[in-house]
């Protein structure tokens, strides 16, 4: 169930626009690589900043469902493998949240057509 929102400043937004499926998918192999998500629970979206930010250009904030088979290593890992990414292919600064969720703590309902969910 993992859910990275990238929120990104408005100057980078005509960028991510022309390219964002292709960073999208690049963004998918870091996370299926490090977390090995169930097939068809990922969610990555872009967000366009409306006005001038303060801190980083890109700011992503990747949720997951905590496992004992991802611990602190691996998502700092994952962590990093992003803000590499971004950062070499935007050269711009980059902060990462990853977030692990407790499972008892998430209530979740999936309606979709467009996921084939």
């Amino acid at each position: 169930m993992p859910i990275l929102t990238l929120t990104v400043s408005p100057d980078l937004v005509p960028v991510i626009d022309r390219s964002g499926d292709e960073i999208a998918d690049h963004l998918l192999g870091i996370i299926r690589d490090y977390l090995a998500p169930r097939p068809g629970t990922e969610q990555i979206m872009f967000i366009p900043a409306l006005a001038a930010i303060r801190g980083c250009a890109l700011l992503a904030r990747l949720e997951h469902r905590a496992s004992e088979t991802r611990p602190m290593e691996i998502r700092k890992a994952c962590a990093d493998a992003i803000a590499s990414y971004l950062a070499d292919r935007f050269a711009r600064s980059i902060r990462v949240r990853l977030i692990a969720l407790d499972p008892e703590n998430i209530g979740a309902s999936d309606i979709g057509v467009e996921a084939g969910l």
